[in-house]
């Protein structure tokens, strides 16, 4: 079966989308927690320090729309996710591999996708 074919029609290849929405609800999370000033252990977060989460959330949707900038903004994430051994490893390996091998999905007149899927 190719990627053209009509039961292939509106979605992309790659994990892209579904490590995107890992980062979403991962971010989602973080947010709350910083939002509410939850203590994590010994540290507390602060409203201030939602903006990276927030972040997050945007450079997900980015990449769920297929924008080069989401793009670029999970690259980011994902190196920062690296040393998180071993869920922020695999996740953040997995993103960045997938970003690489499906990077021509993040042309801005990309044929491959039309609905953000």
């Amino acid at each position: 079966m190719t990627y053209n074919s009509p039961t292939q029609r509106g979605r992309a290849r790659g994990q892209i989308t579904a490590i995107a929405w890992i980062y979403i609800v991962f971010g989602f999370g973080t947010a709350i927690i910083c939002f509410t000033g939850a203590e994590i252990g010994p540290i507390q977060p602060s409203a201030v320090d939602a903006v990276l989460p927030v972040l997050l959330i945007a450079a997900a949707a980015g990449a769920i729309l297929r924008r080069p900038w989401g793009r670029w903004l999970c690259y980011a994430f994902s190196i920062l996710l690296l040393p998180a051994a071993p869920t922020g490893t695999i996740i953040g390996g997995l993103m960045i591999y997938h970003l690489t091998i499906h990077r021509d999905q993040f042309r801005r007149s990309s044929p491959n996708l039309s609905d953000g899927r």
